[in-house]
């Protein structure tokens, strides 16, 4: 029963400091130039960091496609292969 208080009493206090300190950080000013420079600057990093991932993902795609046709000739010669072989020893 005290190991239960004890939690609930913690948790009460962990809750009571993170409201007091949005309240004490969240609204109480307006961002300043270098903040706003800093958030347009974040901004533009997020919006190239997507844009080279969507390249990258075509890219993949692309590759990835390439590489099922490879794979496609590679079967198709190894069965080309095996008709030759087959040819060839009942021409011999």
């Amino acid at each position: 029963m005290k190991n239960t208080s004890r939690w609930v009493l913690r948790i009460a206090l962990v809750c009571l400091l993170l409201v007091a300190f949005m309240l004490a950080a969240g609204c109480s000013r307006h961002p300043n130039e270098k903040e706003l420079k800093a958030l347009e600057e974040t901004k533009q990093a997020a919006l190239a960091a997507e844009t080279k991932a969507a390249d990258c993902t075509k890219e993949k795609a692309s590759l990835e496609q390439q590489l099922v046709d490879q794979n496609q000739k590679v079967d198709k010669m190894k069965l080309e292969k095996a008709t030759v072989e087959k040819r060839l020893t009942d021409w011999q």
